[in-house]
């Protein structure tokens, strides 16, 4: 049966990605950077999933495909308390012990149940025996997981070599990365047809397509097997995040690199052109950032003062600053004088942001009911959402359409 949460409960905007501090607790680098999560606030951050926009592969997870224009409880299986929910065309989420579920559109094995079939409520991914997992991303019809010891899973389509087993063939069922020897990784994060993961020494791994420069390390060729991006020398990361053709990787300073495609200004550098090694987004001077997040054309930060910068596409409104012009460098969104940002995310066409209290804020496309205030109104400013309780998740995907949340307990 759908759950529909009480009418005035999301009575403006929302919208999009990853795992969130509760308020109080220790952050998770921040929510749009695929990131390490301290260990410490992995227990305590999780509740259960509320869900919200386009639904016509069931990637709401209710037993339906019909768009909701607010926000319903996806019908999670007993005992999904979800730390963290991602999506695209199908959603994924993973469970403080480590379980994964996935939803939605499932004909590539993106579901990862040993199937391909598509399923409009959550299925447990089937994982290796003894394996948990501690983060999970959805590309655009794969998924990728980074397990407790550091090692790499994936699923679904393979065609591009995005499952990076040596292999371009799909599976319904997960199957390891072929990292090089030695190597612990300890972030993970999916574009459309291509990963990237953190190592634990601060170094990039990419592998899949690379028709626009995807993979950062220098060529044009596409690879089933991980190869190490070509990183400034002396550079270190600590965060990165994938937008459907581009990757955005922190240094340990608090610069920003980025690499791939380069359409309507979404790398940030000032100019047009892809790039196919990594440069450096044009920052505000002084400017400092925890992470970033990336839809199809445009791209947030998040700042170490808890601000949020946006940049590319605005056709929408997803830059934040009030206009529906296109940034090629970041700007400031013109986010509430007392905000103070912990977590950012984009969707394919929609920007979302938590505050440090736990609400959301969102902007930009509201047409397939992305931004969860009951209309298909878009946002040019951020606009804040009356949530059923605290929020310690916020979720979309740079092909989703749709936004999560998790919170801590659903009010009526």
């Amino acid at each position: 049966m759908k759950t529909t949460l009480a009418p005035g409960l999301f009575a403006t905007a929302v919208a999009a990605v990853l795992t969130v501090p509760i308020a109080g607790a220790t952050a998770f680098a921040s929510a749009g950077a695929d990131s390490p999560r301290p260990q410490a606030a992995a227990a305590t951050a999780q509740g259960p999933l509320i869900a919200w926009g386009e639904d016509d592969d069931g990637q709401l997870g209710d037993g339906s495909t019909m768009i909701e224009y607010s926000a319903i409880a996806v019908n999670a299986p007993s005992g999904l308390r979800a730390t963290q929910a991602r999506a695209g065309s199908f959603a994924i989420a993973v469970n403080s012990a480590g379980l994964v579920y996935a939803w939605g559109r499932g004909n590539q094995g993106e579901l990862g149940n040993g199937s391909f079939t598509s399923r409009s409520r959550p299925v447990k991914v089937h994982l290796p025996k003894g394996v948990t997992v501690t983060s999970a991303r959805a590309g655009f019809e794969f998924a990728i997981a980074l397990t407790s010891t550091g090692k790499v899973l994936t699923w679904g389509e393979g065609a591009s070599g995005e499952l990076g087993n040596g292999r371009r063939a799909n599976h319904d069922l997960p199957v390891s990365v072929r990292l090089p020897r030695g190597v612990k990784i300890t972030a993970v994060t999916a574009g459309a047809d291509f990963a990237a993961a953190l190592t634990s020494t601060g170094r990039v791994l990419t592998w899949g397509d690379n028709f626009v420069g995807e993979l950062g390390n220098g060529n044009k060729a596409s690879t089933a097997t991980p190869v190490y991006a070509r990183l400034p020398r002396g550079t270190k990361i600590k965060a990165i995040a994938a937008g459907t053709d581009r990757v955005f990787a922190i240094t340990s300073a608090g610069a920003l690199l980025a690499w791939g495609g380069n359409t309507q200004g979404a790398l940030g550098i000032g100019g047009p052109g892809i790039r196919r090694s990594p440069v450096r987004v044009h920052l505000p001077r002084g400017v400092k950032v925890l992470s970033a997040s990336a839809g199809l054309l445009h791209s947030l930060a998040l700042t170490t003062t808890g601000k949020v910068l946006a940049w590319g596409d605005n056709e929408a409104g997803q830059v934040g600053d009030g206009t529906l012009t296109r940034r090629l460098a970041p700007v400031f969104v013109h986010l509430p004088k007392s905000a103070h940002i912990v977590a950012i995310a984009a969707g394919r066409y929609h920007s979302l942001a938590l505050t440090r209290g736990g609400k959301v804020l969102a902007w930009g496309d509201g047409s397939v009911g992305a931004l969860g205030t009951g209309t298909n109104d878009n946002h040019k400013l951020p606009v804040q959402l009356s949530v059923p309780g605290t929020v310690i998740a916020i979720g979309a995907g740079p092909e989703s359409y749709s936004s999560y949340a998790v919170v801590k307990k659903i009010i009526d």
